[in-house]
């Protein structure tokens, strides 16, 4: 029982010492933009943010942060492998033919599950963006050349003033404003939840609920419409809601607050 006692006790002091911890890292890149007309991104958990430059380059701040390992809630500790990779961790560059790709790696080829990332990219609008992420926050905002998304468990946010779109969140919620006149066909699905869209003030979807049941949805629904354009979007959610807007909000009124800026 003494071996067993002195482990459980060295435990309890690792716990103690990283409940006020947290190990941070930060990685900067600068890269220009010449020659490459789309940009992939691979990232993890967290929240990640894209937005257009000022200038014809691409400008990549990743702020890393090393979260606790619990046992039965009980006891909390750092990973000491963790912690170690996070110290010599790079933002990989594969640049292919026209195309860029951004991922993090660490030295010993691990994946860690307890890094929150947050990606702040600001790059020319005219690229084309490439973007998947694990679980947390993806908010691409002013790209013109296109967007192809994916977030497995969170909240995924689109606003574009025209382009290309698709975009599929497996768990969570979709929220799309597009500012394209004249788009091609646009589908929008939920397996299990709720799909809805205006299209220059109309709206197309199931009547808005209200009372007690007004959040549930226990099937899905799907739409698909063609707009006459040559853009077309594909949206869609396995378990959640998707909205999705084109062009200025008009009168509608099933609802008008999910179709909002915000």
């Amino acid at each position: 029982m003494k071996p067993l006692a002195s482990g459980i006790g060295l435990l309890l002091l690792v716990a103690s010492s990283a409940v006020w911890s947290a190990t941070p890292g930060m990685l900067n890149a600068e890269i220009p933009a010449t020659g490459i007309t789309s940009l992939k991104l691979t990232a993890g958990s967290g929240q990640i943010r894209l937005g257009p430059s000022s200038d014809d380059a691409i400008h990549v701040q990743l702020d890393m942060r090393q979260s606790e390992r619990s046992f039965l809630g009980l006891y909390h500790w750092m990973s000491g492998t963790t912690t170690h990779d996070l110290q010599a961790a790079e933002i990989r560059q594969d640049r292919q033919g026209q195309s860029l790709a951004l991922s993090l790696v660490y030295p010993s080829g691990a994946s860690h599950s307890d890094v929150k990332q947050q990606w702040t990219i600001t790059l020319p609008a005219r690229l084309r963006v490439v973007a998947s992420a694990e679980a947390g926050q993806l908010v691409i905002n002013g790209i013109q050349g296109g967007v192809n998304a994916r977030l497995n468990y969170g909240d995924l946010t689109i606003h574009s003033p025209g382009g290309p779109l698709q975009a599929h969140v497996r768990t969570g919620r979709l929220h799309v404003i597009s500012g394209d006149a004249r788009p091609g066909v646009i589908k929008v699905a939920s397996t299990f939840g709720l799909a809805i869209m205006s299209l220059n003030g109309k709206y197309y979807g199931p009547p808005e609920r209200h009372g007690f049941m007004s959040n549930v949805h226990l099937f899905g629904n799907s739409l698909q419409e063609q707009a006459g354009g040559m853009d077309n979007m594909q949206f869609s959610v396995f378990a959640g809601m998707v909205d999705v807007r084109f062009g200025a909000q008009g009168d509608e009124k099933e609802y008008r607050n999910v179709f909002s800026g915000d």
